[in-house]
């Protein structure tokens, strides 16, 4: 069980923990399967892999050359995902008051560098979110530990006094690859018996119930 009182910096997963950005993944997947030459995908079976590596869900899809696919998805992404990006629940309220209670806070995410600014400042979180870090800011992406111990880093933490927060199996694996303590939302997106088999610190229903554990 996690010791709450010590804790001083927090590292959030961004995907299915503290935004849905789906509609403009959706939208830029298909229209980089259509410029490669492949068929639409529908929507739940991309969905499935939101919060994981980009290159995972374009093979399940596709033996075509990655790198063209890759090209094409940001190149649509630009315009869609940041503007698709909605809050999930009380997210933007939840990191007002962490901050307001001192805590410092990081994002470390699969999504390229330029998605995360763009919804960061779409959604007004600037002030709240004291760095992040995406895809391309990383030498590995998740479930590596790079993003969450560059994030750690750039807050100037300490393991010891540093909990990771997100929904999906890779954020536990990262976590505790990187010696951190972890907390599992349970995801939108559903997939969540694999939370339970990473044996994460804590598991909780949703974001709300960090406000209750960190005071």
């Amino acid at each position: 069980m996690i010791e709450f009182n010590g804790i001083k910096s927090l590292i959030f997963d961004l995907d299915g923990t503290l935004i849905d950005s789906s509609d403009g993944v959706i939208e830029a997947t298909n229209y980089a399967l259509n410029r490669i030459g492949e068929p639409p995908r529908r929507s739940e079976e991309i969905v499935a892999f939101i919060g994981y590596p980009l290159e995972t869900m374009f093979k399940a899809f596709s033996q075509k050359s990655y790198k063209e696919f890759w090209m094409h998805f940001q190149k649509k992404g630009k315009g869609v995902i940041a503007a698709s990006a909605k809050p999930i629940g009380n997210a933007g309220r939840i990191l007002k008051e962490l901050k307001k209670r001192g805590y410092a806070i990081g994002i470390g995410t699969t999504k390229m560098r330029v998605h995360v600014e763009q919804i960061i400042r779409n959604l007004g979180w600037s002030t709240y979110v004291d760095t992040y870090v995406g895809a391309d800011d990383v030498a590995e992406v998740k479930p590596a530990p790079d993003a969450f111990l560059e994030t750690l880093k750039r807050l100037e933490g300490r393991p010891e006094s540093c909990v990771v927060i997100g929904d999906t199996i890779n954020d536990v694996i990262a976590a505790k690859r990187a010696g951190l303590k972890v907390i599992a939302v349970k995801s939108i997106f559903g997939d969540n018996g694999k939370l339970q088999a990473g044996n994460p610190d804590l598991i909780v229903d949703s974001l709300d119930e960090i406000l209750r554990l960190l005071k």
